[in-house]
């Protein structure tokens, strides 16, 4: 009898640890994989949008390693994709842009945010603005548009699985 009140306890214990696992695990959120430069030109093109380098504008920042801008025919918005130095960059960088979003929040807004392992997102619609930006471990995905466009600019994050 001793010993099925000890496999008893034993199960008991296991079970509760898995539990406790598994809330932890849907808590503290997934890795995301990040996209190379190429990888998001090669959608952007395949999207009909053209690609250009712009990291000769950011040359005062040591930690932008790349800038590509992509721009529809009737330059209506761009998507910039950034890759920085490394992670720590990536989120700071994040932080900055996410605070100046909310800087021009009017005081009708939505917006909603996500982080988890290694990545953020924010997005705000505001003041007839869709603002986004996410960030992958070293690279930055940053929209500022009309909110017109927000659905053309969900999509593209989609298939580019940001």
């Amino acid at each position: 009898m001793k010993t099925s009140v000890l496999f008893n306890k034993v199960v008991k214990s296991a079970a509760m640890l898995l539990m406790m696992s598994l809330i932890l695990a849907m808590f503290t959120g997934c890795d995301k994989e990040s996209v190379t430069t190429d990888e998001f030109k090669t959608l952007a093109s395949e999207k009909g949008l053209a690609c250009t380098d712009a990291v000769e504008q950011f040359a005062a920042y040591d930690f932008i390693k790349e800038v590509t801008i992509a721009v529809p025919s009737d330059s209506s918005y761009q998507i910039e994709f950034y890759v920085l130095s490394d992670s720590s960059n990536a989120k700071s960088f994040f932080e900055t842009n996410r605070t100046n979003f909310d800087m021009n929040k009017g005081k009708d807004f939505i917006d909603d945010s996500k982080d988890g392992g290694n990545y953020g997102r924010y997005w705000l619609n505001s003041n007839g603005k869709y603002m986004f930006v996410e960030y992958i471990d070293n690279t930055v995905l940053y929209v500022n548009t009309e909110e017109s466009n927000q659905s053309t600019i969900e999509a593209f994050v989609k298939e580019l699985k940001y």
